[in-house]
């Protein structure tokens, strides 16, 4: 029994051991470890280092009362200075970790916790807007298309939507440049802003097509809506180039209807309004009501 109380603490010891070298080793293969996980890896040292002093200092001191090394070793080891060592090391290393884990640690896992939640939310921006003209891009507006829809169907409250395309825009970038042309986009993601409502979702779907979903808005608010748009574009291009720029759009609208399978079936509605505003003339509003009198002049 008093040979098993000895060797208890050899046991102890080599755990720590292991431990510490298996801290070692995990830090050499990996050099570039830092922040919170560094510190963490400091803390799990000195507590196993202090763990190893401790268990050796009284590994040796038993060992030598049961026989394990010379006799003489208990009187040096069990002088009263020598005997609180190991209890000093035990305070200092305390000290150390309660300061690397409040001080260092914590507030270090904080601000790392922080960043992360920053570069998801800008990954999720990236993935939701367009970089030119920081409206969302055509795939989180079918998400949130998807969204109304299902609420539309679910209420049959007024669900209107605005089809918009600027009118030559080809022409612009080959006379102007492609920063001009570039200018007259964020023009029109600007005039988007300006002419929506909060609960309005406007993107840009295309290359110079943009979107504008109307929520709790019927054809003819959508009608209103479309026609201011149309003039605060003509207001802006006369600002431009002294003039000699003229941006101008053609503006198809929809409403949804209960017969209508889904919010593609919406967009397509305003799709062939956009292609009757463009058909008589460009630069101006067309509604479903327009493209069904079209439809039935072409059956005639």
């Amino acid at each position: 029994m008093n040979l098993a109380a000895a060797l208890i603490y050899w046991l102890i010891i080599s755990i720590w051991v292991a431990v510490f070298g298996t801290l070692l080793t995990f830090y050499i293969r990996n050099p570039r470890l830092f922040g919170t996980t560094r510190l963490l890896l400091a803390v799990l040292a000195i507590d196993t280092l202090r763990n190893i002093v401790e268990n050796v200092y009284f590994g040796v001191y038993f060992g030598a009362q049961y026989g394990l090394f010379p006799p003489s070793i208990v009187v040096k080891l069990g002088a009263p200075y020598l005997l609180i060592l190991p209890k000093v090391v035990n305070v200092i290393a305390g000290c150390v970790v309660l300061w690397l884990l409040l001080l260092r640690w914590l507030p270090s896992a904080v601000r790392e916790h922080s960043r992360s939640e920053q570069t998801v939310d800008g990954l999720k921006t990236l993935a939701a807007v367009d970089g030119l003209t920081g409206l969302y891009n055509r795939r989180h507006f079918e998400t949130l298309a998807q969204a109304e829809w299902a609420r539309f169907r679910r209420y049959l409250r007024p669900l209107s939507i605005l089809m918009i395309d600027i009118d030559y825009f080809k022409t612009v970038n080959d006379r102007f440049g492609h920063d001009i042309g570039d200018l007259a986009l964020k023009a029109i993601s600007t005039v988007c802003n300006s002419a929506k409502r909060d609960s309005d979702i406007a993107a840009r779907i295309g290359g110079e097509e943009f979107a504008l979903l109307l929520p709790e808005a019927n054809e003819a608010a959508a009608l209103v809506v479309a026609e201011r748009f149309c003039k605060m574009v003509r207001e802006w291009s006369s600002r431009v180039q002294d003039g000699e720029l003229r941006i101008t759009v053609s503006i198809g609208v929809a409403s949804a209807t209960a017969s209508m399978s889904g919010y593609e079936a919406l967009m397509k509605k305003a799709d062939g309004a956009l292609y009757i505003a463009k058909r008589v003339g460009r630069d101006r509003v067309a509604s479903t009501l327009q493209l069904m009198e079209a439809i039935g002049t072409a059956a005639e």
